[in-house]
């Protein structure tokens, strides 16, 4: 164990999942007050090399902090800390983003692939009915509230409440105002919109088809592309 330039010990990560494990020991120090509002973190050099990772994974683990409210990028002036040990208590060292992500990674094109193999009739009119309000909104307005009805009718046509209930368990994480401001800007560009409601169009044109292989890999990379645009939003804040 080494002791970080912020008066913390850190631990070198050598496994996978990198940022998400250094995430966890700066949520860690907060909660047991080691780091305390208004701290300054070191460098992304200094954490790069005390956590033995590259800097891209302290970049990702920074922006999953701020995406929990956690801290703060200052341009020129670097990252603060703004959680408390209260706030830890509130989200919990393991529901962090990334770990929301990483949930939604392993559930939902799991999702899709069983509404493709089951197709019950009134599911996928469901499906056609969810998508059809989507593209109307986005064609009269140029944006969408959210399309989380597309993923919560796609994971209601698997007909599995059990595999439902764990997404919505991951989704009440995904609401709150930060993560919505995050959104907003993640999506600012014509091309990202245009993109997601693509991916929303294909992937229950699969499920419509029943081709299970293709519409879980099509889920499986738009939640890959929401999670780049999503740290990406966080990461240049400020």
């Amino acid at each position: 164990m080494t002791s970080g330039s912020a008066g913390f010990s850190v631990t070198p990560v050598v496994k996978r999942s990198a940022a998400v494990q250094v995430a966890d020991q700066i949520v860690a120090a907060i909660r047991d007050e080691q780091l305390k509002p208004g701290d300054k973190l070191p460098s992304e050099r200094e954490l790069a090399q005390n956590f033995a990772v590259s800097r891209p994974t302290i970049r990702e683990a920074l922006a999953a902090l701020e995406l929990a409210g956690l801290a703060k990028s200052h341009k020129g002036r670097g990252t603060v800390v703004t959680g408390t040990a209260a706030t830890v208590a509130t989200w919990g060292v393991e529901v962090l983003p990334p770990q929301v992500f990483e949930a939604r990674l392993a559930i939902e094109p799991s999702l899709a692939a069983l509404a493709a193999e089951k197709r019950y009739p009134e599911d996928l009119e469901l499906l056609e009915s969810t998508l059809a309000k989507l593209e109307a909104e986005y064609a009269e307005t140029g944006a969408y509230a959210s399309d989380l009805p597309v993923h919560r009718a796609i994971a209601r046509a698997a007909r599995n409440p059990l595999l439902e209930q764990a997404l919505e368990e991951s989704l009440r994480h995904v609401e709150g105002p930060l993560w919505q401001e995050l959104r907003r800007r993640a999506l600012a560009e014509v091309s990202a919109r245009d993109g997601h409601v693509e991916e929303s169009r294909t992937v229950i044109r699969h499920i419509r088809e029943g081709n299970a292989a293709e519409a879980a890999e099509v889920w499986r990379r738009h939640l890959l592309t929401y999670r780049s645009e999503i740290l990406g939003a966080a990461s240049t804040d400020g």
